[in-house]
């Protein structure tokens, strides 16, 4: 019977998003790695064109309420399937109706992720390419915050002002690598060279709800009761 729960696992996982997301730490990079599969959906199975996709405030705005939609199925699903585990481990007929039930809720899953996007007006490769992008820009400015590296610039920037005009100077590479690290995380070099200005920026006007989203889909993959 354990078996088949990691079967349901395994079917979750294959029924999410087609890419992981990309560089970071490990820690950060899984964080990610979840969200952006959880965030594409069935769109896996959908190749999505090449070329730029531009995201514009409406489909930023159609997509925010998607998301929202979708923490709801998806909190529903996972907390659905860690309650299967007691019955799983006893080996009984019930736990075998639960297991189809679990099925049950995956199948469910699917047609839940359709009907939000058609309520939404997003296609499942629009769902997609926006994810792409949000993803890019939301974990790089949530790892910001959860490295703290601001505060811990402003910090050594006051201690290097009460030293020595010598040790000043044997700091200043420390502050300036710290220094960049800040720029980083607050002007998105890379997201912006991979979609562009506008795209990042368009992200931004909306960056307190898609950051609360973000973390919410975390808490809820994790099965985290709201």
């Amino acid at each position: 019977m354990r078996k088949l729960l990691g079967f349901l696992a395994v079917v979750l996982a294959l029924s999410a998003c087609r890419k992981d997301a990309t560089e970071g730490s490990e820690g950060a990079g899984d964080a990610r790695e979840t969200v952006a599969r959880l965030e594409a959906g069935e769109a896996a199975e959908e190749a999505s064109p090449s070329g730029p996709y531009t995201v514009t405030k409406a489909k930023l705005d159609a997509y925010v309420g998607y998301q929202r939609k979708m923490l709801e199925v998806y909190g529903s699903l996972m907390r659905g399937l860690q309650d299967m585990g007691p019955l799983m481990d006893a080996g009984t007929p019930q736990a075998l109706e639960k297991a189809k039930s679990g099925l049950k809720l995956i199948e469910r899953k699917a047609q839940a992720e359709a009907d939000a996007r058609q309520a939404a007006g997003l296609s499942t490769d629009e769902v997609n390419r926006i994810a792409e992008v949000v993803t890019a820009v939301i974990s790089q400015r949530q790892m910001g915050r959860t490295l703290q590296y601001e505060e811990e610039l402003k910090k050594l920037e006051a201690l290097q002002a009460r030293m020595p005009e010598e040790q000043q100077k044997e700091l200043a590479p420390q502050v300036e690598s710290m220094r960049r690290q800040v720029e980083t995380f607050q002007k998105l070099p890379e997201a912006r060279q991979e979609f562009g200005d506008a795209n990042v920026d368009v992200v931004l006007t909306r960056e307190a709800d898609l950051t609360k989203n973000y973390q919410d889909m975390l808490k809820a993959f994790a099965g985290v009761r709201r």
